[in-house]
């Protein structure tokens, strides 16, 4: 099993669910966050902190076949070609256990 987050651009998160829809993930948590960097000052002369940023982070957990088609959904939907589109990363889940039905792994997800 997988656990794969997102940091996104708000204007793009109701593409990405209709992508992950499209695939057959209708379920996701999504969270407001905030990012700050350092970026080149107007002229690139310089380097200046940026303000915070408000992104998006989203949260799914998905079956290890469903991994790469889930991180396609999120980069296609989220592309916009500019600075900012945000980042995927994915994490190794060892265990999972559904509260109501003690159902585990894969069962578990469903």
């Amino acid at each position: 099993m997988k656990k794969i987050e997102a940091v996104v651009r708000t204007i793009k998160i109701h593409d990405i669910q209709h992508e992950l829809l499209e695939i057959g993930i209708p379920t996701f948590s999504i969270y407001q966050v905030q990012i700050t960097g350092i970026h080149k000052g107007h002229e690139g002369v310089r380097n200046k902190a940026s303000d915070y940023i408000p992104k998006l982070k989203i949260e799914i957990l998905c079956a290890d076949k469903d991994e790469e088609r889930v991180i396609d959904a999120i980069q296609k939907a989220g592309q916009s070609g500019e600075k900012g589109d945000g980042v995927i990363f994915t994490y190794d889940i060892n265990k999972l256990v559904k509260i109501r039905t003690a159902e585990t792994g894969d069962k578990a997800l469903q």
